[in-house]
């Protein structure tokens, strides 16, 4: 009597390596969607946590605080310090690089080429009522890859403030306009 081999042949391997490299195929527009999702959202959140560690480091020393996009303002680069005794140095308290996290995210301020925002010592944002455009009001967050991935927006100062139904002051929210009006996610 002849027993039966075990193992497999080699059809039967061809056709799994064929349907897993198809699988790999389809899977991987998704995947990379995901990164670049992914990265656009630390970018976001990374810069609304300095913006809110600015403010409450203002509030808690009842001193100003700047907040400032550094590397001028290409990148999510930032950085926020306090002025010295002396009001001519100052001390950086946070700071963060664009390479702990989105790599492949880029933004845009507006208005442009406002890279700081001051907090005054309540922790809210210290606006010259000559000047109200004197500092970042919102900061639009997406890849440098055009079309990969969802871009966010950071409303820093809102000059118009929102319907009742949305949250005042520092929010990150989706600029997408198809949302419905009382999505809470929509700027």
């Amino acid at each position: 009597m002849r027993s039966a081999a075990g193992g497999f042949t080699m059809i039967e391997l061809m056709v799994a390596i064929a349907i897993g490299a198809l699988l790999i195929f389809l899977a991987a527009p998704s995947f990379t969607t995901f990164l670049r999702n992914s990265e656009i959202r630390s970018t976001s959140e990374s810069i609304v946590n300095g913006l809110r560690a600015a403010a409450t480091e203002a509030a808690n020393r009842n001193k100003r605080v700047t907040f400032e996009l550094t590397n001028g303002g290409t990148n999510a680069d930032w950085q926020f310090w306090v002025l010295g005794d002396d009001d001519a140095t100052h001390k950086v308290l946070q700071s963060y690089a664009k390479a702990e996290g989105g790599k492949n995210s880029a933004i845009a301020v507006t208005p442009a080429g406002q890279l700081k925002v001051v907090f005054n010592g309540l922790g809210r944002v210290e606006i010259d009522p000559a000047n109200p455009d004197d500092h970042i009001r919102m900061i639009d967050i997406a890849s440098v890859v055009p079309g990969e991935g969802r871009p966010l927006r950071i409303i820093v100062d809102d000059p118009a403030p929102p319907a009742a139904n949305k949250p005042r002051g520092l929010r990150l929210c989706d600029p997408d306009t198809n949302l419905p009006a009382d999505d809470p996610r929509r700027c």
